[in-house]
């Protein structure tokens, strides 16, 4: 049986010292017999052996220290081990994810300006709650949680769902539209029990601020010299300010809300696209879109869509744009 080259050099500072077997000392011998590399890596070994030795006069008194030395090398290689199975073991349980219980969860509701978001917060300490909208089937939560590393701090501990109500009838959720039923509701899940919310009763909490009605909106358009064009949607009620929200990439949601003060000029919001050249467009998001796709408006009783190509020469619906 032919023993490899690290098990043999591992031998040799017992062998050096006359500690090793005669049956480890004939299988030594009889490896160097045929190994180069070994006899070399044996000679280095002795010349720092006696190096080490020249200012020691008594020979037999360095041998427990050597011994000493070995076992404190073994200790820590002991201990390197350990230590590297207890990291592993660590990152195994600190790194595992399970269902969280309901008593270990605060949740929260808000619901504004056609948004409606869900906060789930830890009770324990060095908790992050996570939510799993994928596995669970259609309109269900689950809520998982796992529990940090000793000594250091969750920043995120929170976690959230969130949907964005158009209308009374329609939600969009992960990009999305969904036509809701009267009797459609949200399910929560934890480890130990589940609960409902109704989807109709988060729409009339997130839809106090509907859209606006697209005849009672002016929209304007503007174009710098870097390209980049700037729409204006202006209210034409006073006492209603506008805003645009971004619902999914590459549409918007105009929405109005009952605080206008002053003119209605001072009361409109804008949205701002950069043509990067003649084929990408970069939106405020920083999603690039071709110059083929389409700007899709949303207002509460139609959506209108502007390619991009007409958006940047001013080719808007309805109203002229102004100069």
């Amino acid at each position: 049986m032919k023993i490899k080259c690290e098990v043999i050099r591992d031998l040799f500072p017992s062998y050096i010292d006359g500690l090793t077997s005669k049956e480890s000392n004939q299988l030594i011998e009889e490896h160097l017999g045929e190994c180069r590399e070994c006899r070399e890596y044996l000679d280095e070994m002795k010349e720092e052996l006696v190096q080490e030795k020249q200012p020691v006069k008594n020979k037999k008194a360095i041998k427990p220290f050597k011994k000493i030395r070995r076992k404190i090398w073994t200790a820590l290689g002991t201990g390197v081990v350990v230590c590297a199975l207890a990291f592993t073991g660590g990152i195994f349980y600190y790194g595992r994810v399970w269902m969280a219980d309901s008593e270990d969860v605060s949740m929260k509701i808000e619901a504004e300006g056609g948004i409606a978001t869900i906060q789930f917060s830890p009770k324990n300490d060095n908790r992050q709650l996570f939510v799993d909208s994928a596995t669970g089937g259609e309109g269900t939560l689950k809520i998982l949680e796992r529990k940090a590393a000793p000594f250091t701090k969750v920043h995120y501990p929170n976690a959230y769902w969130s949907c964005t109500y158009i209308d009374e009838n329609t939600v969009l959720s992960e990009g999305q539209e969904i036509s809701l039923a009267e009797d459609q509701t949200l399910t929560i899940q934890y480890a130990d029990r589940s609960e409902t919310i109704s989807i109709e009763e988060l729409a009339g909490e997130a839809l106090e601020n509907p859209p606006a009605q697209s005849d009672e909106v002016k929209m304007t358009w503007e174009k710098d010299d870097n390209g980049t064009v700037t729409l204006g949607f202006f209210p034409e009620i006073l006492g209603v300010s506008l805003k645009v929200e971004d619902i999914w990439q590459d549409k918007i949601l105009i929405r109005q809300y009952y605080d206008g003060e002053g003119e209605t000029v001072e009361n409109g919001a804008f949205y701002t696209v950069n043509f990067i050249d003649e084929y990408n467009v970069q939106l405020p998001d920083g999603t690039i879109l071709y110059i083929e796709d389409t700007l899709k408006i949303r207002y509460e009783d139609k959506t209108e869509e502007i390619s991009f190509s007409d958006l940047r020469e001013g080719n808007l619906p309805g109203e002229e744009q102004e100069d």
